[in-house]
């Protein structure tokens, strides 16, 4: 498909009266365009928000069948450290994979007191067991039918790819498997978002991530939309929700004026 300046990186910077740092990141084969309202929408209410595009997104299949899952979180863990630097404890909001890289995040020790709290959107945490078969599958079978615009609004769609590079699939897979193994070591509040109709993700992902960490869970079902809350039917009530939360809990940046 073609892609817009919507599934370029974005950000928001210079608010004179700044209420904190946010990372957004979006979901596997989607694009920034898919976070863009929810950054949109908190850079208004006085935050500054990095919404980066993962390697090989938004771009050709072909380019993020070339790319690990150490790549994607290697992106997103340097703007962490980038924004971290300049404000203090920042904010970490991700949908789907977005979500498992989020949770890599709070649980790497080496951002500790880093992050000071994650907004979870239908975050992945598991594939069907077909997916160990990816590495095998891969030379005869490159792609499979995309999964991009889960939506139930109507007439609104996702920017990402057509197809659903089966290589990719395995890193996936892989960085699945580490968000599992590092779920304990997660202890920030996170706001959990889970649609009651994805045809994406399955539900239990969301409850084994709520029983998993070792920080505060707030749950916050959404009962309207599908996968891609974000830009469905209860993107409003999740903003809102977000950035109650996240009052709530992430410290004021320092440098900031009284």
């Amino acid at each position: 498909m073609e892609f817009s300046e919507l599934s370029r990186p974005w950000r928001a910077r210079g608010h004179s009266n700044l209420r904190g740092a946010l990372l957004l990141c979006h979901g596997f084969t989607g694009s920034p365009q898919s976070m863009r309202p929810w950054g949109e929408d908190h850079a208004g209410r006085g935050w500054e928000v990095e919404l980066p595009l993962l390697p090989g997104h938004a771009t050709d299949w072909r380019e993020l069948a070339r790319t690990r899952w150490q790549d994607w979180y290697g992106h997103v863990r340097g703007v962490a450290e980038e924004l971290s630097a300049e404000h203090g404890p920042i904010a970490v909001g991700g949908l789907s994979m977005g979500g498992a890289l989020s949770l890599l995040l709070a649980a790497d020790p080496g951002l500790r007191g880093r992050i000071a709290a994650l907004v979870l959107v239908n975050p992945g945490l598991s594939l069907p067991p077909v997916a160990a078969l990816s590495g095998l599958i891969a030379p005869f079978v490159p792609t499979l039918p995309g999964i991009a615009s889960d939506i139930a609004a109507p007439g609104v769609s996702e920017e990402g790819y057509d197809r659903l590079p089966v290589r990719a699939v395995g890193e996936l897979r892989g960085l699945f498997s580490q968000v599992r193994r590092s779920l304990d070591a997660v202890d920030v509040p996170v706001l959990l978002a889970t649609s009651r109709e994805d045809h994406t993700v399955p539900a239990r992902d969301s409850r084994a991530i709520a029983a998993g960490v070792r920080g505060p869970v707030e749950r916050l079902p959404l009962l309207r939309s599908h996968h891609v809350a974000t830009l469905d039917h209860d993107a409003p009530l999740l903003f809102d929700t977000s950035a109650r939360f996240l009052d709530q809990h992430v410290p004021e940046p320092k440098g900031r004026p009284v």
